[in-house]
């Protein structure tokens, strides 16, 4: 009987841990053992090292989520960025692409690193549909929500591309940019 219930504490710590994890980062394979993952991520690190203290998008994620109160955050994978957006995953680095489940709210937080910097134009333009469709979705029935996407820009440097529709607006920028830059 100990036997069972070690079985079943054990099953609901692993469901646990897997709600726990949070955004998948990217730049790693879902396949990759646990070896692989240590040197990825010592290899990142130390591609890293050009450019001062900069995190990766996961890390500076993390910290937004730590330091500001997000309201139903839903990350969104590379099928739904694709089929709704046409962003191609494959022309990124890495990214978080966070957008509130309820439906009630317009936060969404979206930060990417491109490979190519040829990119950038026409990433440019599939935020700035994300922003319309927020708008088109709050205007006649939330204002409050529509006034804090009309406040929204998409915003780039180097080879990073973001947008943070959000009532910590810049609370959350100055993450983004502390964290990356």
């Amino acid at each position: 009987m100990s036997t069972t219930k070690t079985t079943k504490a054990m099953a609901v710590l692993a469901a646990a841990a897997l709600l726990c994890t949070g955004c998948s980062d990217n730049t790693v394979p879902a396949s990759g053992t646990a070896d692989q993952t240590a040197a990825a991520n010592t290899t990142q690190t130390a591609n890293n090292s050009d450019t001062a203290d900069a995190k990766s998008i996961k890390e500076v994620y993390q910290e937004i989520e730590q330091s500001v109160s997000l309201k139903s955050p839903q990350c969104m994978d590379d099928d739904f960025i694709s089929n709704y957006y046409g962003i191609d995953a494959a022309t990124l680095e890495e990214y978080v692409f966070s957008m509130s489940e309820d439906a009630a709210q317009a936060e969404t937080i979206i930060i990417m690193k491109v490979k190519n910097t040829d990119d950038l134009e026409g990433l440019t333009d599939s935020l700035q549909t994300v922003v319309e469709e927020k708008k088109n979705e709050m205007e006649n029935y939330l204002p409050e929500q529509f006034a804090i996407v009309e406040k929204s820009s998409v915003q780039t440097k180097d080879n990073y591309i973001w947008l943070v529709i959000s009532d910590n607006a810049d609370a959350i920028t100055d993450i983004i940019e502390g964290g990356l830059f």
